[in-house]
C-alpha cells in the first residue's frame, strides 16, 4: 500500500518540477510581454487589415485602443483619398501581425460605429504601443483614458513623447477637413 502512494507521488512531483522549470526559463524571455486575463486568440486566416489601427476578424471590426493612425481611402466611411503615411501605417500593422507567432485581443466595448474597441497583442506585446513607438500613430490615451489598462497607457504616453513631431497631421484633425459625412 505504501508503495502505491509513493508511485502516485512521483508523477505529481515531476509535473510540478516541469512547470516550475518552464516558468523560470520563460521569465527572462517575457520581459516585454503583457499578461492579461480574457485574451482571445486570433486565427490569422480570418483576419483582414482594414488600416493602421483597425482589423476585421471574422466579420467584426476591431479598433485598437490607445492609437490613431493616418487614414487610407475608404469611400464607405467618406474618405476618398489617402492621408499621407496612411499606407505606411497600414503596412506596418500588417507586417507586425503577419510576423507574430500569436495574435490575441482583449475587447473592452463597442464604439459609436459598432466597432469592437480592444487592445490587440502580437506575441504578447500591445500593437498600439508598437505603432506609437515606430512613429506611425498619435496616442489617444490623453483623450480617452487608459480603458482599464494603466500599464499599457503609461507606456504609450511615454512612447509618444519620443515622437512629438510626426510627419503627418493628427488623423482626428485630418478627418475633420477631408471626411465627407453621409447624411
Amino acid at each position: 500500500m505504501e508503495k502505491k502512494k509513493y508511485l502516485l507521488f512521483i508523477p505529481l512531483t515531476l509535473s510540478m518540477l516541469m512547470v516550475a522549470t518552464l516558468i523560470i526559463l520563460n521569465a527572462d524571455q517575457n520581459k516585454n510581454v503583457f499578461i492579461h486575463r480574457g485574451e482571445i486568440l486570433i486565427n490569422k486566416l480570418y483576419l483582414e487589415i482594414e488600416d493602421g489601427d483597425t482589423v476585421v476578424y471574422r466579420g467584426d471590426y476591431i479598433r485598437f485602443l490607445g492609437v490613431d493612425t493616418p487614414e487610407i481611402r475608404n469611400p464607405d466611411v467618406g474618405i476618398y483619398e489617402d492621408q499621407p503615411y496612411g499606407r505606411e501605417a497600414e503596412e506596418f500593422t500588417r507586417r507586425e501581425i503577419m510576423k507574430a507567432k500569436t495574435v490575441t485581443f482583449i475587447p473592452t466595448g463597442v464604439d459609436r460605429y459598432g466597432r469592437t474597441l480592444a487592445h490587440l497583442f502580437v506575441d504578447g506585446y500591445p500593437l498600439s504601443l508598437k505603432i506609437v513607438e515606430a512613429g506611425y500613430g498619435y496616442e489617444t490615451v490623453s483623450s480617452f483614458g487608459d480603458n482599464g489598462f494603466p500599464d499599457i497607457a503609461e507606456k504609450i504616453l511615454n512612447a509618444a513623447k519620443l515622437h512629438r513631431d510626426l510627419p503627418f497631421e493628427n488623423p482626428w484633425y485630418w478627418r475633420k477637413k477631408h471626411q465627407i459625412k453621409k447624411h
